[in-house]
């Protein structure tokens, strides 16, 4: 009998109600179940939820945490500002300074209660660029939740050097408990469903999700507190309605059966965001390329720069391709000058034993959108070329990111334009090695690129209900779309 692909099963919950000492009852229950069934959630907890557990001597419910995977779910999450309030006009810097301020301390109360995170999902449709420097600096590796913000054809991705269970499309499922049996029975056969399809694919994720407090109040806690921008007085804060202790257990009773379905399928195995870690390794990090090769990959149609497969198990984002050009035009100049020809145009190279190696961090992506000031086909200067690209290494060395242009000279080229002109440059001379001994050409006319992956940055995604009505926030898109440099596939690895 053939072995069955496996089947890796993500059960998260959003911890979050602290006005509602209700919703503790149904936490401890959610936990039961995993406890019963002999397998861990991951369970993202907000830092007051944390606080409010332990002002309320509830060391039942902190211990069974302990025992499951911790994430982090912000500090307060709905009270205003929320995140993407008060980052709505900061810059990138300035930004990453502000949620370190305002979320590090609230990081550290949960990790003092409950113990480290593994992920961080954010706060209904409260989300911003510089959230991933507040998470590296907390060592918080993984981002999961199904936010409407960015995704990646369905698939797990990385994005700012984190890597990325979100927006898995026809991947994610839930039981509707309210629905009784019936909502079982559905449930159970949707899963099912699904599980046929990834089983046929070969293997893959399913992500399930829950809010504790659904099982035990009519609405949500923040909706009836601070909705549409509202910040009422503390003393006016008040509790969710409630379903009433024989439905919360009725609901309860199901979602035990329903986990209880799941962890008996063939193949499925139940994990957590630490577990799933181990099987998302970037292969591209070391990745040690000669300049002939990397030429070989700079083939970019129209323009269009996105993420590129090097093999079935290493794949290149945007912002790694740039700084591989970067270095590989280093490497020339650096040959050139060793040579100390008195015409750098005649110095013979061999693009196949120069080398270039991908870092173990992907570049940030630039955090401002400059303009290219020259005409498209203007003619550069090879040499004005390579001798940008010492400053741009230098700045990607100091920065950790992209520069917004690179400037030859007084003139800036913004740096998709930089990147398809470099390739242009890389692939004529490795052209040219094929059949004679190749030399650095006096010009390159300039291209024009885009970032394609730009594509996978929606637009309409500030439709949270604890929003004002006419909330927007257009510099976070922006910033967003910048940093889709960063984005490529996070490539699943068994073994």
């Amino acid at each position: 009998m053939s072995e069955v692909p496996p089947v890796h099963v993500l059960f998260w919950f959003d911890v979050e109600d602290y006005l509602t000492p209700e919703s503790d009852d149904a936490l401890l229950g959610l936990l039961d179940c995993f406890e019963r069934q002999g397998v861990q959630g991951t369970w993202k907890v907000v830092a007051e939820k944390a606080r409010v557990l332990e002002e309320r001597g509830r060391e039942d419910v902190i211990r069974a945490l302990q025992r499951q995977d911790i994430g982090y779910h912000t500090d307060t999450h709905s009270q205003h500002p929320v995140l993407a309030e008060y980052l709505r006009s900061a810059g990138w810097e300035d930004g990453v300074e502000e949620i370190i301020r305002r979320e590090r301390p609230g990081y550290e109360d949960t990790v003092r209660i409950l113990g480290p995170s593994s992920t961080f999902g954010q706060a209904g449709g409260s989300w911003a660029p510089q959230i991933y420097p507040f998470m590296r600096d907390a060592g918080i590796p993984l981002f999961m939740d199904e936010a409407s913000h960015i995704g990646l054809d369905g698939a797990p991705f990385w994005y700012c050097n984190v890597p990325h269970i979100n927006r898995l499309e026809t991947r994610v499922t839930r039981m509707d408990f309210e629905a009784g049996e019936e909502g079982l029975r559905q449930g159970i056969g949707r899963f099912d469903e699904i599980h046929r399809d990834v089983v046929d694919d070969g293997g893959g994720l399913i992500s399930i999700y829950y809010h504790p407090c659904e099982f035990a109040t009519l609405a949500f806690w923040d909706g009836v507190n601070f909705a549409r921008g509202q910040q009422p007085p503390r003393p006016q804060w008040k509790p969710a309605p409630l379903r009433g202790a024989q439905q919360m257990a009725a609901g309860l009773e199901l979602f035990d059966r329903y986990l209880g379905h799941v962890v008996a399928q063939p193949g499925v195995e139940v994990l957590t965001g630490r577990q799933l870690l181990n099987l998302l390794p970037d292969n591209a990090a070391d990745r040690v390329f000669s300049i002939a090769e990397l030429a070989d990959m700079l083939t970019f149609s129209s323009g269009a720069i996105e993420h590129r497969f090097v093999d079935a198990d290493t794949v290149l984002a945007p912002s790694e391709i740039f700084a591989l050009v970067v270095e590989a035009l280093l490497q020339i100049m650096l040959t050139i000058t060793d040579e100390e020809t008195e015409n750098s145009a005649d110095t013979a190279l061999d693009l196949t034993q120069m080398r270039v190696v991908v870092g173990q961090d992907t570049p940030l992506g630039p955090v401002r959108r400059q303009a290219t000031t020259l005409q498209p086909d203007a003619p550069l200067a090879s040499d004005q070329l390579l001798e940008a690209a010492i400053d741009v290494d230098r700045y990607l060395q100091h920065h950790g990111r992209m520069p917004d242009a690179i400037w030859l000279g007084s003139e800036a080229i913004a740096p998709a334009d930089f990147l398809i002109t470099a390739a242009d440059l890389l692939r004529k001379m490795a052209a040219a090695q094929r059949s004679r001994q190749v030399t650095l050409p006096s010009t390159i006319p300039l291209r024009t690129g885009h970032l394609d992956s730009e594509r996978h940055v929606h637009d309409d995604v500030w439709n949270w209900v604890v929003f004002a009505k006419d909330f927007d926030a257009p510099g976070l898109i922006e910033l967003a779309r910048l940093q889709a440099w960063t984005l490529k596939p996070a490539l699943l690895h068994y073994g």
